[in-house]
């Protein structure tokens, strides 16, 4: 069994809104995104956002003809049917990365300062592929998406949680209120951000590009129901792997002791 196509495949069955049933009791995703866009504006006004933060914030809505238009802070209104990657379940919105979430890469960190063990006071380093040491000093507190953004770990995602340090090849996400967390965290994995990235002689992922991405936008409650449900299938999934590594491993012993005993002479009885 290839763990990692079922993976791919829950995964996507998630994203299409394929994964649970729909609840058509549930509050719309619109009134969800209207949230978010309040959410905003009264940031802007707190000082906690700018401006400018906001100003590429779109609305994407179908139109009397049932085809998706967006329109833009300047009041133009684009049809953008042929831009939309799939079809989602009745009730799901469409928005850009950027209306859900905020995100920025980390800080650089010299290489002689970060730590390969643990030490009295230190903090996990994150680069694009996970935890690469430990450093002195941390830039972020909390649970966050991570994605990579350089090379061959372009758009790999990992969790940092707790006191962390993040360089300037782990993108931190940010998320707006009543986005879920364990939801948006598999979404991520599932839009293959890699596929966005540029680059000659080393791809890399722009924080611009990234979220310029489609994202389809379900009720919150469905959220939680699609990250719970993709969590236990998941672990399920790890399981069975863990059990094929186990029986590879099995495997591979037993051929080796077989070639040992037919080396030795001892894996038939000698004629006399």
């Amino acid at each position: 069994m290839d763990t990692k196509a079922l993976r791919q495949k829950v995964l996507d069955l998630a994203i299409r809104g394929k994964l649970v049933p729909q609840n058509p009791d549930d509050e719309p995703p619109s009134v969800l995104l209207e949230r978010i866009r309040a959410e905003k504006r009264q940031m802007v006004k707190d000082g906690k956002l700018k401006a400018k933060d906001i100003k590429n914030d779109t609305i994407i809505f179908r139109g009397e003809d049932n085809l998706h238009y967006e329109k833009f802070a300047d009041g133009t209104v684009k049809c953008i049917e042929d831009e939309i990657p799939f079809e989602v379940p009745e009730g799901w919105e469409w928005a850009r990365l950027n209306y859900i979430c905020m995100m920025a890469a980390g800080k650089s960190k010299p290489t002689a300062q970060i730590m390969p063990d643990p030490f009295e006071g230190s903090f996990p380093c994150f680069g694009g592929n996970g935890i690469r040491g430990y450093v002195d000093k941390y830039n972020q507190d909390g649970t966050y998406s991570i994605i990579g953004r350089q090379g061959a770990l372009c758009g790999n995602i990992n969790v940092a949680t707790g006191k962390f340090y993040a360089t300037e090849h782990a993108v931190v996400t940010t998320l707006f209120s009543d986005i879920d967390f364990n939801w948006s965290n598999y979404i991520l994995e599932a839009l293959h951000l890699n596929k966005y990235a540029t680059g000659a002689a080393q791809l890399g992922l722009s924080v611009a590009n990234i979220l310029n991405v489609f994202v389809p936008i379900p009720s919150t409650k469905e959220q939680q129901h699609i990250g719970r449900k993709i969590s236990e299938i998941i672990e399920v999934i790890e399981s069975i792997e863990l059990q094929k590594q186990k029986l590879q491993r099995a495997v591979l012993n037993t051929k080796s002791k077989i070639l040992d005993l037919a080396i030795r002479g001892k894996l038939v009885p000698q004629d006399p």
